[in-house]
């Protein structure tokens, strides 16, 4: 890493830090509770220097209920709202030239049976990262976040840190596998899981994947072949989601959660919302 590259991530910090702090504080003036998530936490939990994890934006985990009050109250702030949908649990908006994205949803809205009040539930308090208090998640709900996300984005899209995320979250959580797969499991996603793991030990090459993926259900092997061909198929075809390969791989996103009734509803509200983009409408 350059030097000028260095500094540019050590100011994306500071601005992000300084924007948490506000809208931790703009949340709990509201009742709800913000909860940091991705790369201003990881860069710092599982990182020896947070320049190693370069970060462009802000993420943060809030329940539900509470988006809409937010939402008002980033409106009545006067921040650039960029994106907002109530059905999908999304905000997006800029403080001071930093984009924040916060997620009302676990990943995306149908992929998984863990809702955000669950794991701001399991959080517990923090004196330690930054200079004010920020609750952190449990390691396992920030790996499956993670996995969501790698899934959501197609495999193919997902950032380029995420392998380096993946792989030193889940060293740091290897006493704690067993109990892992179980949460994957009670929240209906060991299938989302399983995939990720495939994806890791057979087209990043992880040893440590190859090692955790013996403890999974050899009936979980799902779409290790599918998931190869979609990236061979992105690779030459790099438009993202306005590219039929992108389209490709958020419907093989809605595959990911065991429950079918969950894969029907996803794919459902993937094709509806597409449907209203052409109309253009807003689908909300």
């Amino acid at each position: 890493m350059t030097d000028d590259a260095k500094l540019l991530h050590l100011l994306v910090d500071a601005l992000a830090t300084s924007a948490l702090r506000e809208v931790i504080d703009l949340g709990a003036s509201l009742d709800v509770i913000v909860v940091p998530v991705k790369g201003v936490v990881l860069a710092r939990w599982i990182y020896d220097d947070v320049a190693q994890r370069p970060y462009r934006d802000l993420d943060v985990l809030v329940p539900r209920a509470g988006l809409p009050r937010l939402i008002e109250a980033v409106r009545k702030k006067g921040w650039a709202i960029r994106h907002v949908s109530i059905e999908m649990g999304e905000l997006e908006f800029e403080f001071d030239r930093l984009v924040v994205e916060v997620h009302a949803e676990f990943g995306r809205r149908d992929m998984t049976r863990v809702s955000t009040e669950e794991v701001i539930g399991r959080a517990h308090s923090d004196r330690e990262t930054f200079p004010f208090e920020v609750m952190r998640i449990d390691d396992i709900d920030h790996f499956l976040l993670l996995v969501a996300n790698v899934t959501k984005k197609s495999y193919t899209y997902s950032n380029a840190h995420h392998p380096a995320d993946l792989e030193r979250l889940l060293e740091r959580l290897e006493g704690r596998w067993s109990a892992l797969v179980a949460r994957a499991r009670d929240a209906g996603f060991a299938t989302g899981l399983q995939s990720v793991v495939t994806w890791m030990a057979d087209e990043v090459g992880s040893e440590l994947f190859e090692r955790f993926r013996r403890l999974l259900p050899r009936h979980r092997r799902l779409l290790p072949a599918v998931v190869r061909l979609h990236r061979r198929w992105s690779s030459r075809r790099p438009g993202r989601l306005e590219t039929t390969s992108g389209l490709f791989g958020l419907a093989l996103a809605t595959l990911t959660p065991d429950d079918w009734s969950m894969r029907r509803r996803g794919l459902t509200r993937l094709v509806r919302r597409g449907i209203y983009r052409r109309l253009g409408r807003d689908p909300g």
